[in-house]
């Protein structure tokens, strides 16, 4: 009686999940959020400030209003992921 071979299964090495699906919130990451959230806060302000200004054109109020709304947004947006990093580095200590 012939006995069958048993298949050979590989052999793979075992990778923490954490370590290599981790955000690590460097000092790099956090600048450049701080810079961009500076950025869109200014035009934020200017378009704000321009609005304000131009009030008679109403072509040029509806340009202005929809600006301020789009730049607050994304200055909210970076806001977020600015306490989110701030917030990883503090659970990381």
């Amino acid at each position: 009686m012939v006995k069958k071979r048993a298949k050979k299964r590989s052999v793979r090495k075992k990778t923490s999940v954490s370590k290599s699906n981790s955000v690590i919130a460097s000092r790099r990451k956090i600048r450049v959020v701080l810079i961009n959230l500076a950025v869109f806060l200014l035009l934020t302000l200017i378009s704000w400030f321009l609005l304000g200004a131009i009030g008679t054109n109403s072509s040029m109020m509806s340009l202005f209003f929809l600006l301020t709304w789009i730049f607050g947004f994304v200055s909210v947006a970076f806001l977020i992921v600015l306490l989110v990093l701030l917030l990883m580095r503090t659970m990381k200590k």
